[in-house]
């Protein structure tokens, strides 16, 4: 009995240490369907999107690649790149492009206040504004860092939030190889796909842009179309597919 008593002893001590099981996270997509998403529709179609640009180097390399694919992409804007590269910023809208708001200068809008979230996404949509005389109400959380209080606030702003399902963790200064095959072995239908067009001086996106052409031509081979961001949403009325920029 002593034995016993002494087991159910430990084994009680032992649960009480047990570290607590982690909380699931919720699935925002079922909680906010009409202000957030991270894929499309389980079609054969996908949008390339590109963060934290436009700057000199990568993004005009990418725009080259994608016209001369004939391919529209999204470009996920920062309000301190767009003051800096206007005429990128130019040239993104020009060549058919979707736009997306990516917050002025990268800051994690969770750890914001109210007023501070309301800034970082006004401010960089006023620039655009006052540049090119256009607006969207797309936008990007910086890192994706998202939770129920950004997502209702920038909601009843009138945006969108959009993340990715496929990461190509680029920005880690990846090869080409390293790159394809985070993409490519991630792909499904309605795939939105992150990578960069610009980053801090210590992301090196080389690999990123090498990537890109065997990315689109292995895709194609497989029966994928590339599509911006607000046509590959638009269609489904179960998730973001109310108002578009413009």
């Amino acid at each position: 009995m002593r034995i016993l008593f002494s087991l159910m002893s430990t084994f009680s001590i032992l649960c009480t240490l047990a570290p607590a099981k982690a909380a699931a996270v919720p699935d925002y997509t079922q909680l906010f369907p009409q202000v957030y998403a991270r894929q499309g529709p389980p079609l054969k179609r996908i949008a390339l999107t590109f963060d934290d640009g436009p700057d000199g180097t990568y993004t005009p390399q990418i725009l080259t690649i994608l016209k001369r694919e004939h391919i529209h992409a999204t470009f996920f804007v920062l309000g301190t790149q767009i003051l800096r590269y206007p005429n990128v910023l130019r040239q993104i809208h020009r060549e058919g492009h979707a736009l997306g708001n990516h917050s002025f200068d990268h800051a994690n809008l969770v750890k914001l206040s109210t007023q501070g979230r309301a800034w970082e996404v006004t401010t960089t949509d006023r620039e655009m504004r006052r540049l090119m005389g256009i607006h969207t109400t797309w936008v990007r959380a910086p890192y994706g860092s998202i939770n129920a209080a950004v997502l209702q606030q920038l909601g009843q702003m009138g945006y969108h939030v959009v993340n990715w399902s496929v990461d190509s963790n680029d920005w880690r200064s990846l090869s080409a190889e390293q790159v394809e095959k985070n993409v490519l072995t991630e792909v499904r239908p309605g795939a939105i796909i992150l990578q960069h067009c610009a980053g801090n001086p210590r992301e090196i996106l080389t690999g990123s842009v090498s990537a890109l052409p065997t990315i689109i031509h292995t895709l194609r081979a497989r029966g994928y179309t590339f599509v911006t961001v607000p046509e590959l949403l638009s269609p489904d009325t179960r998730t973001v597919h109310a108002k578009h920029g413009k």
